[in-house]
């Protein structure tokens, strides 16, 4: 007689395993139950350890030799059915795709909401802390910003979904109403001091410093949650943020996120380890879903066992799309390919040249940063070659991407135009000066850019946005415009798909249109295809979704 037993993971990266003793297998079954992909040998307990999905295979396998017994050692969890109070009165209704997260919260301490962008996660997360505080569930809940501007969307959307206090770390306001933010010592020590407020808001940034876990362990707040926005932007678990991170303790933890997975199963790792949805270390997960090759063999050919990565977020993590949830106006992409002029094919041609031949003199294949950093520069000729050279200006894309906020405007309409760089912007917003274009970087103090935002969704005098998707892409609502142009994109279709939804979400009563501009035969057309294939990927382990060949 076999045993298979149900029990935690110990080795593989899933909540569950099952585990077969070693010593009472015959060698020919041995052999193949060992041999099996994902199986672990531990040496301790004598066991051979294999994901949940090999239960059908085992028992095949092992039923050849002799009887087979299951054994559930995994406790039936007590099952909370906790409701929303009656008459519980929200300051501000939400809608029944909010409730239904709220009421998943109160039952669930470490999870992840996965919504799409645009589904109102802030608001959920925000009417969930204030019911449990009624519920004496919550005194404090330290909110951690992936995107530092985001702390700005925090304390608005708390002013106008509820009546509790909050503080951001740091934040100073002067006299005359200019902010400035305190030295990450000082933010520390209001850590510590602690305060009367629901919510303690700050960015990312400050768990990079390696005294925040112990400000937060001394803090007189005693925080019994966490929320940790956008954690898709603390993924790797080396990272100073992420150590820091896993130090934090407290009952509930919450990531929230609409692009769990940018690049790679992997990203999943460090929001599954720290809300305790995953018990195996890094080189096991990434193990246990990529497949190796190429140069040293530690090139990413391809991905396997997806179907357990989804079952493991399918018990821990909350996802709905907005076509589920809410009756938006449709969203149509447009590709729009431009042609360079001589001038500025003939400068492309020349980085060009240069670009391969620092690709040539590396001394190893280069890694995607250094052929991103490299092949930088193409883009930045197809977008605004006046950022290389001081004799070229003109440039196909500008060129069109003013033609067509010429006939967006003159229809009615208001467009919001996103790039990778800020010479672009800049330049765009000569281009554009006769619309009074307002606009949004990196470099621009937080406050004007909190006022051009809000300008843009509540006047009528400014029909055209013009920013950075590093700067614009998350936290924010342009609702007022239906159309979206791209000068050029970014490197993923996550990033992508964030920047995309700053028009296309609770709010957008028009059909969205959005445009990419690709300058045919050059780099773009490469960047397009990486932005497909990874939003492929993310497709099938978040959405369920695979793309017919």
């Amino acid at each position: 007689m076999f045993e298979i037993t149900l029990d935690q993971s110990n080795k593989i990266a899933s909540r569950y395993s099952l585990y077969v003793k070693a010593g009472a297998l015959s060698q020919p079954a041995y052999a193949l139950i060992s041999n099996m992909e994902c199986a672990y040998y531990d040496k301790n307990t004598k066991t051979i350890e294999l994901p949940t999905t090999k239960i059908e295979i085992l028992i095949s396998t092992l039923s050849q030799y002799d009887d087979v017994t299951l054994i559930n050692n995994i406790a039936k969890p007590k099952n909370k059915d906790i409701k929303i109070p009656e008459r519980y009165k929200f300051k501000v209704k939400p809608y029944d795709h909010q409730i239904k997260a709220i009421e998943y919260g109160l039952n669930h301490d470490g999870w992840l909401l996965l919504d799409d962008m645009g589904l109102g996660k802030t608001k959920t997360i925000i009417d969930l802390v204030v019911m449990l505080k009624k519920m004496k569930e919550v005194k404090h809940c330290l909110v951690v910003c992936g995107i530092a501007s985001l702390r700005y969307n925090w304390a608005s959307e708390i002013t106008k979904n509820s009546d509790e206090s909050f503080r951001i770390l740091g934040r100073r306001v002067s006299s005359k109403g200019r902010e400035t933010y305190a030295t990450i010592a000082d933010r520390l020590d209001e850590l510590k001091n602690g305060g009367d407020e629901l919510f303690v808001i700050t960015n990312v940034e400050t768990l990079q410093n390696s005294d925040f876990a112990k400000a937060y362990t001394k803090s007189k707040y005693k925080f019994d949650m966490i929320v940790f926005d956008e954690i898709h932007t603390c993924k790797t678990p080396t990272s100073k943020s992420a150590k820091t991170l896993m130090k934090l303790k407290a009952k509930r933890k919450i990531g929230l996120t609409g692009t769990i997975v940018t690049s790679h199963p992997e990203d999943c790792y460090v929001p599954l380890k720290w809300t305790g949805n995953t018990s195996s270390t890094y080189g096991q997960f990434k193990s246990l879903y990529n497949i190796y090759g190429g140069y040293n063999n530690v090139e990413i050919m391809g991905h396997k066992n997806l179907e357990m990565l989804k079952e493991i977020l399918g018990v821990c993590a909350l996802r709905r799309t907005k076509e589920q949830m809410l009756d938006l106006p449709p969203k149509n992409y447009l590709l729009e390919y431009v042609e360079m002029s001589k001038e500025q094919s003939d400068l492309y041609g020349k980085v060009q040249e240069s670009v391969l031949d620092e690709l040539d003199k590396l001394d190893h294949k280069p890694t995607i940063i250094e052929e991103i950093t490299i092949n930088m520069r193409l883009r930045q000729i197809t977008s605004c070659p006046s950022m290389l050279s001081s004799t070229v200006s003109k440039s196909a894309k500008l060129d069109r991407c003013e033609e067509m906020v010429e006939g967006i405007v003159s229809q009615g309409d208001k467009v919001v135009i996103f790039s990778n760089f800020k010479d672009t912007v800049y330049e765009m917003e000569k281009r554009l000066s006769k619309y009074s274009p307002l606009i949004g970087t990196g470099d621009m103090q937080d406050a004007l850019f909190s006022y051009n935002v809000n300008q843009f969704q509540t006047t009528d005098t400014n029909k055209v946005f013009i920013g950075t998707w590093q700067k614009c892409g998350t936290g924010i609502t342009l609702t007022s415009a239906s159309y979206m142009i791209f000068i050029d994109t970014p490197w993923t279709d996550s990033d992508f798909q964030q920047a995309c939804d700053r028009i296309y979400r609770i709010g957008q009563k028009k059909p969205v249109i959005i445009y990419t501009l690709i300058t045919k035969n050059t780099y773009d057309e490469r960047v397009q295809e990486i932005i497909e294939m990874k939003g492929d990927l993310a497709n099938a382990i978040i959405d369920d979704e695979r793309k017919e060949n």
